[in-house]
């Protein structure tokens, strides 16, 4: 009965082993980031958009993160804990910024988001429908 026993627990820590580790590569797998707002609707190409932006994350399994973007204001930021969970920031800028959720110790990208920047279309001018030499 004890060699039994002893047989059957390399193979059940083996078995618990793998789905510690399946779980760890799905809850990577599953982290979520979003912004709020998504879009920033401008008057003009030129014009800077000023918004207070929040991002959101959430991971299945918790883990001390860092968020990436091309935003020059914010290069990189990481959080304390794991129980951190949100960042509002104010951003100003003309073009689209992306930011990327990644693992503070393994670096793994864990998921993204993107605030989208969108001018408004110019007005087009109206078109005469009488031409200004027309007699009528």
């Amino acid at each position: 009965m004890y060699s039994f026993i002893n047989s059957l627990l390399p193979a059940t820590l083996l078995c618990i082993f793998c789905a510690n580790s399946a779980l760890a590569i799905d809850g990577e797998a599953t982290a979520t980031l979003s912004v709020s707002p998504q879009f920033c609707i401008t008057a003009s190409e030129e014009q800077n958009c000023d918004i207070e932006l929040l991002l959101s994350w959430h991971t299945t399994i918790p883990q001390v993160v860092c968020i990436l973007s091309n935003y020059q204001a914010l290069p990189k930021w990481c959080a304390d804990s794991a129980d951190i969970k949100a960042l509002s920031l104010k951003v100003s800028t003309q073009e689209d910024i992306q930011f990327i959720l990644i693992n503070k110790l393994t670096h793994q990208t864990l998921a993204g988001a993107q605030l989208n920047i969108t001018p408004t279309a110019e007005p087009q001018a109206r078109r005469r429908f009488r031409n200004p030499w027309s007699l009528f």
